[in-house]
């Protein structure tokens, strides 16, 4: 479990049984829900899914309402890779098409390039922060991003978390603690992206 000391003064989920833990391959489906919060051309594959959270599960994490009748259900998410470069490029952005016949923990290139997930990077790639709908607004997506810093600072060894964020979501991720570099070279959905780092 992650801590969730931002969560549990969020009042927002005030009287709600939530909780944070890593998300596995078991979360995939739930995870695809979840991100149809996103416009459709900005959104994750469930095979994008499949393959981030077999390369390293520990860096993606998911806030969980508790159901005592039924299965638990996921509310947000927030998925992270590891990079060697110190803000988000189109390659991190990416997975290698034969991904599952690879060796596990091996970085992968393509014209140079590298694909996806690299083990040995020192930044965590953050590729995906979302809440459903019914739970965006009241400060429930902030208090996730801080307790998920905390998380990352606290467990997973590193230099700096990265992110991509459109314009108007760049004053969001600075009260969370991250920096705005300017405008992105990535060309995801269009491009528009700003660089956020948060050095740890």
């Amino acid at each position: 479990m992650a801590p969730t000391k931002h969560l549990s003064r969020c009042p927002a989920l005030s009287g709600l049984d939530f909780y944070l833990r890593p998300l596995s391959v078991a979360d995939v489906k739930s995870c695809v829900i979840v991100e149809s919060a996103f416009p459709e051309h900005e959104r994750c594959s469930e095979e994008k899914f499949l393959y981030r959270l077999n390369q390293i599960p520990t860096l993606s994490i998911g806030l969980f309402l508790r159901d005592h009748s039924h299965s638990d259900r996921l509310i947000g998410h927030i998925i992270g890779m590891r990079s060697s470069t110190p803000v988000i490029t189109d390659g991190s952005m990416l997975m290698p098409e034969n991904w599952r016949s690879l060796p596990p923990g091996k970085p992968w290139t393509l014209g140079g390039q590298l694909i996806g997930n690299d083990p040995l990077g020192k930044t965590v790639a953050v590729h995906s922060v979302v809440m459903t709908p019914e739970f965006q607004g009241g400060g429930i997506g902030k208090a996730f991003v801080r307790d998920y810093v905390d998380y990352i600072k606290g467990n997973i060894d590193g230099e700096r978390l990265a992110l991509i964020a459109h314009d108007h979501l760049i004053g969001f991720y600075e009260s969370c603690g991250f920096k705005n570099l300017g405008v992105s070279q990535v060309g995801f959905a269009g491009g528009g992206w700003f660089d956020m780092i948060l050095p740890y």
